[in-house]
């Protein structure tokens, strides 16, 4: 963070909703101050449609696509992108990225159904996960869904799996590229990338690497394909994938060596993010976020010298990007209730109709999403209020938000929330989630009805027993 503090400019200038968001591209802050999603505004959105409410930007999730697609094919002759499902599981945002060519990474029976029924080919789809149930297996293998082994346990399964179809399954091994690294030899930087166990729930480490290699390959059911590996969000820089990169060269060659095999594919996973990151826990413009230029340049530039060097060839490059694709498409419109202002030295609340319900992530990883005013965006801002949700905890979308003067009625909008917001939504307090509008051009449709109470009650079930009248149990 600056030293300006939340929401300032380096000038220590107050920045408005315009500076935020910018005046071009699909959401943008007109001359006027006006939010527009494409080419409807957002307080027009809000009043046919109600609040609070997802509004996505169908121009902005194919912009993104193109844009990542593009950094990395113009640097490696092969690249694939499969979306990460996980990050939104939207049929109708899906369907625009089946539109764009991008496949899927796939966590269990429900996304990979999401995908299918959406329109991904299965040769474009990869199962991932920890602990993979023989229902999920069997499902991805009778589509033709390539799995990412994760586990050692996982081979006998699959290969027996893929007996009964009668057809041997394609497979890449998940590797934990940061236990080929010796920490002792890297810059201090590196060395705590290196020995961050964080994400050790997933992959294998370089002896059971060792092991399982030979068994793959000697099975009459097990088509191994290639290696996979996934640095996730360890910075928002690309360090981490650049010493990912010299590390899984490393591991390539020694297969090679061993076994005289090397991998068609290399699935590289994901962890890009978008340029003004709420997982940094930070404002935008307070700190540095790699474009998908300087992770694309990082990543190939590092791994073709690291293949040359060995002698090896360059695999298929595989990508799993989530929120790089769809974060910045969406907006979360909130209209605000009470204002409520207490005695000097004391926090001005503004409760919104939105709640973290609608981006968990706030109050679960620190996410810092902007919040700027949708019809006033070239005020800079007033007096600093936290703005909170109307559930029966804290529930604070923004603390020292710098926002122009509120009053009830005002129509605030949350940025970058189509990743990992309406995923993770929740109905607290019995709130019923959010409808979710796809604007494109000026066509906007609705892609999720907004929920009733109905709805929430609607999977429940009491016993007849409770039923019946008092006395007549």
């Amino acid at each position: 963070m600056n030293a300006a503090g939340p929401g300032l400019g380096e000038s220590g200038r107050r920045r408005s909703a315009r500076e935020i968001v910018g005046g071009e591209g699909p959401i943008r802050v007109d001359d006027n101050g006006l939010l527009w999603i494409e080419d409807r505004a957002a307080h027009e959105l809000a009043e046919a449609y109600g609040t609070p409410l997802y509004v996505t930007s169908e121009a902005q999730i194919r912009a993104n696509v193109r844009r990542l697609r593009q950094a990395f094919e113009t640097r490696w002759p092969h690249v694939t992108l499969l979306f990460a499902t996980k990050s939104n599981a939207s049929l109708a945002i899906r369907r625009v990225l089946v539109e764009e060519g991008v496949g899927g990474d796939c966590f269990g029976l429900g996304e990979l159904a999401l995908s299918l029924r959406a329109g991904v080919p299965p040769d474009l789809l990869v199962m991932n996960g920890s602990n993979k149930q023989p229902a999920e297996l069997t499902a991805a293998l009778e589509a033709g869904v390539m799995v990412n082994v994760d586990d050692r346990s996982e081979l006998e399964t699959i290969a027996r799996i893929a007996e009964q179809l009668g057809r041997p399954a394609d497979i890449c091994l998940r590797v934990l590229p940061f236990s080929y690294a010796d920490p002792a030899a890297l810059e201090p930087e590196l060395a705590v990338i290196a020995t961050d166990r964080s994400h050790d729930k997933w992959g294998m480490d370089r002896d059971t690497i060792l092991e399982v290699v030979p068994e793959a390959l000697s099975s009459a059911w097990l088509r191994l394909r290639g290696l996979h590996l996934h640095v996730s969000r360890i910075r928002a820089t690309p360090e981490a994938f650049e010493l990912a990169a010299h590390l899984i060269a490393a591991c390539i060659a020694e297969l090679r060596d061993r076994f005289e095999w090397q991998p068609e594919l290399l699935d590289f996973g994901g962890g890009y993010p978008h340029e003004r990151d709420p997982e940094s826990g930070a404002p935008s413009g307070s700190h540095i976020v790699g474009t998908p230029d300087e992770y694309a340049e990082t990543i190939t530039s590092t791994l073709r010298a690291a293949l040359a060097d060995r002698s090896l060839r360059e695999p298929h490059l595989l990508l799993e990007p989530g929120r790089r694709l769809v974060s910045n498409a969406t907006v979360l419109l909130t209209r605000v209730g009470v204002v409520k202002r207490l005695p000097t030295g004391s926090t001005t609340w503004v409760n919104v109709d939105a709640s973290t319900n609608h981006c968990p992530r706030v109050s679960l990883q620190g996410y810092y999403y902007e919040i700027v005013h949708a019809t006033r965006g070239l005020e800079g801002g007033g007096t600093e209020v936290s703005v909170v949700g109307p559930t029966c905890v804290i529930d604070l979308l923004g603390e020292h938000r710098s926002l122009p003067p509120l009053d009830q009625g005002d129509l605030l909008a949350v940025l970058d929330v189509g990743g990992y917001a309406e995923v993770l939504s929740s109905q607290f307090n019995m709130l019923p989630r959010p409808a979710n509008v796809l604007v494109a051009g000026d066509t906007c449709e609705l892609i999720r009805r907004r929920e009733t109470i109905d709805d929430l009650l609607a999977t429940q079930l009491v016993p007849a027993r409770l039923v019946a009248p008092p006395g007549e149990a």
